[in-house]
């Protein structure tokens, strides 16, 4: 059995793929082809093969002549797999009608603060709030800002909630403070920009927001992807989670237990943590206002930033996974102040690009028993600069072959783009065994030999793992680590399915292009979360 794809077998396939490629593209609906290994049933095949990426699978009896791709190609068997919109991206090298024009050379280069203050380890006396979402996220960060006295200082990838706008409104006018922010520059003009407005004109001089660039070229290559907020310098909220209504919904599962009744369909599965400590909430106080100078001296140079592309989403496959979801036992888990024991814990900060990589590096190396994982999604990266990341990678995937009684790796990734990813994942040494599928993940969280936890923004790509900015704690405490891995648990064994069982897929609206029947169009980050 294969455990990896060989480069021999690369080459000779990309041979066949590119001999017969006129060919391919006369089928309906082609994406584009690679070498990999199939899929059939549900199980992973480890032997090569062509994997053949179309935008729906229509059946054979619909498709006359070359719109059919062909079973088998010099002999290789054809796999047929639909796209998902990040697979569709990367096989379309220039995606027709896109904006991919490239920001204006400007060279920016990111650079951390002096001394490097962020990579140091914090000993932490006062119980943390742990809380996850979609089970309490919204309570406790409405609870958190209502608490504000003098200023609230954060940073966020996406902010398009109106809940959490009037949250913040209200409760500057009710207290007086200060909202200072630092926001990615790929702000919607339908649903964000409305509530920057509404933001501005109701508070006037109490609030202000930076946009920080972030194309190519700038300070951070793809996005400004922290979810952290500081409140009056002495404490701070860090979360997986934007503040938009998948991430942060409307309800109190816990509270009010009606809400509980298909809350896993409301929103998305997060992790949240928050920490009364002035030294560590001064300190990212200190990097977010750190980004936001840097942000304005390099307003003059940013360009309006390209939008990612609509998608098309099946409007039944999208009903089926909320019904699934509101299926599942609505047994919300409540926020805790964590340790109970009177004794003093380590919690490490982290910001990319500055000290993340290192030390979750660290973290995952350091597990000898087992390591729990759940992530939107993971990208096996290619790209010349990505090597530490692929390092990291190569060690999970040594680590996914153990016996299970001997170290028990477990994965969960977003289903929405689950099959995919984990082929590639495969075909570059990981034991797809390990690998279980969840609808609506968006959590980016490890817990290592029930030690420690890992909560962050960072996604698992070249640029999450590497370039992009995000935020992030690790937290050295068996009874915030249970926490945390017992919300895991629960996942894994009751909402998480086969990474290669059929999952919700969308498609890339492209330019001009009319909605599909029984199809309905969403933005991207409706469909992701990001």
């Amino acid at each position: 059995m294969l455990r990896t794809l060989p480069d021999a077998d690369r080459e000779r396939l990309a041979g066949i793929i590119e001999r017969n490629w006129p060919r391919l593209t006369r089928a309906r609906g082609f994406v584009g082809a690679r070498p990999g290994f199939r899929v059939t049933h549900g199980d992973l095949i480890r032997e090569p093969a062509i994997v053949a990426v179309v935008r729906a699978k229509v059946g054979a009896e619909y498709l006359t002549g070359d719109e059919k791709l062909p079973d088998a190609l010099d002999g290789v068997p054809v796999d047929v797999v639909v796209s998902d919109p990040h697979t569709e991206l990367e096989l379309r090298a220039e995606p027709e009608g896109l904006d991919s024009s490239p920001m204006e050379a400007r060279a920016l280069k990111y650079e951390g603060l002096p001394g490097d203050p962020i990579d140091a380890s914090f000993d932490v006396a006062r119980p943390l709030l742990c809380h996850v979402g979609p089970d309490s996220g919204w309570i406790v960060l409405r609870d958190f800002v209502e608490e504000t006295r003098q200023n609230l200082t954060g940073a966020m990838y996406d902010f398009s909630a109106d809940h959490i706008a009037s949250a913040l409104i209200d409760s500057s006018i009710a207290n007086h403070f200060r909202i200072e922010l630092a926001l990615d520059d790929g702000i919607s003009q339908s649903e964000e920009l409305p509530i920057q407005k509404r933001l501005k004109q109701k508070l006037q001089d109490n609030y202000d927001a930076a946009v920080v660039v972030c194309r190519s070229d700038a300070r951070f290559p793809s996005a400004y992807h922290e979810k952290v907020a500081v409140r009056d310098g002495a404490a701070f909220w860090l979360s997986s989670g934007n503040w938009t209504s998948s991430s942060q919904p409307r309800i109190d599962p816990v509270g009010t237990p009606s809400d509980a009744n298909g809350m896993y369909s409301k929103g998305n599965r997060e992790w949240h943590v928050l920490v009364e400590h002035e030294d560590l909430a001064k300190l990212f106080a200190r990097y977010i206002e750190h980004d936001r100078t840097t942000a304005k001296a390099d307003a003059a140079n940013r360009l309006a930033a390209p939008a990612q592309p609509d998608l098309f989403v099946p409007l039944a496959a999208l009903l089926e996974e909320t019904e699934a979801a509101a299926l599942a036992p609505p047994v919300p888990i409540a926020p805790q102040l964590l340790p109970i024991s009177n004794v003093s814990f380590a919690v490490r900060p982290l910001l990319s690009p500055d000290n993340y990589a290192k030390r979750v590096t660290e973290m995952i190396a350091s597990a000898t028993s087992r390591l729990y994982m759940q992530y939107s999604y993971i990208n096996w990266p290619t790209a010349a600069g990505d090597q530490q990341f692929r390092d990291v990678l190569a060690m999970l995937a040594e680590r996914s072959w153990r016996d299970p009684d001997d170290f028990d790796l477990r994965i969960i990734v977003n289903s929405r783009d689950a099959a995919q990813k984990v082929r590639v994942l495969a075909e570059n040494g990981f034991n797809d065994a390990r690998f279980r599928s969840q609808s609506r993940i968006h959590n980016k969280g490890i817990v290592a030999d029930g030690q420690r936890v890992l909560v962050s923004s960072q996604n698992w790509s070249g640029d999450g793992f590497l370039r992009n900015r995000d935020a992030g704690v690790i937290i050295d405490n068996v009874e915030i680590a249970a926490y945390y891995e017992t919300v895991f648990l629960d996942d894994w064994n009751q909402r998480t399915k086969g990474a290669f069982e059929d999952g919700l897929t969308g498609t890339i609206a492209l330019a001009g292009e009319p909605t599909p029947p029984g199809m309905i169009r969403m933005s991207w980050q409706n469909y992701f979360g990001d």
